[in-house]
């Protein structure tokens, strides 16, 4: 199955195609701010070159909010324009699925300070296990951190040695891209078993308020 997929939730804008586990399209741009100006042009580039996919994949998040809105919105209306099924996943599971097998990641999305998402992962295939619910983060790292065994930290975090003790005892920091192919490929599978939602089903994860809102509350507050 041919799959489309795309995200813009983390440090760049992704978009990438997938058949099976062969990647047809690979496109990356590291200034997420910028996702509205690339992602439509990309896909249509994509699309250009090898056809409509058979099925579209969209990040979810957790990460950066706008960015996230705007590709969940585009995989819904290309969804509804061309009557393709579409799934979404999540961001940091398909950012950690680019480790190799076995490889313990976690995986770090939109630092503001002390606060950032996190999410904990042993790759294995069909997809990354998930071994803690993903987070949004102030400050303090929830269970089962730090973790005992070899880890590998990506995102922001990972350049922040003095983080690396939080996380765990032996912490590997590694430069891994969130790949549009992987979000493509994690995709596939759940379209391939059936789990297609319906478009106007498909909501970004925020797990917190966008920061306008958390501006907009604390301003009532002071009133």
């Amino acid at each position: 199955m041919r799959v489309l997929g795309i995200d813009a939730s983390g440090p760049a804008v992704a978009v990438g195609l997938a058949e099976g586990e062969l990647v047809l399209a690979e496109c990356m741009w590291t200034r997420p701010r910028t996702a509205s100006n690339h992602l439509v042009e990309w896909v249509k580039a994509v699309v250009a070159e090898f056809g409509w996919p058979e099925g579209i994949g969209v990040g979810l998040g957790p990460g950066s909010f706008t960015g996230t809105r705007i590709a969940v919105t585009v995989a819904k209306m290309l969804a509804w324009a061309r009557g393709i099924p579409v799934v979404g996943v999540s961001s940091l599971a398909a950012w950690a699925a680019a480790a190799p097998p076995g490889t313990v990641v976690a995986v770090t999305s939109e630092r503001r300070g002390a606060a950032f998402y996190a999410g904990l992962y042993r790759v294995a295939d069909p997809e990354p296990v998930a071994l803690m619910a993903e987070a949004a983060v102030d400050g303090a790292l929830p269970d089962p951190f730090p973790w005992p065994e070899p880890l590998w930290l990506v995102g922001p975090l990972a350049a922040d040695r003095e983080w690396h003790p939080r996380f765990g005892r032996r912490v590997e920091p590694r430069a891994l891209p969130l790949y549009g192919s992987w979000v493509a490929r994690l995709a596939g599978r759940r379209l391939v078993a059936g789990e297609a939602v319906p478009p106007d089903r498909l909501m970004p994860s925020y797990l917190r308020p966008p920061a306008v809102s958390r501006r907009a509350a604390r301003g009532r507050e002071e009133e």
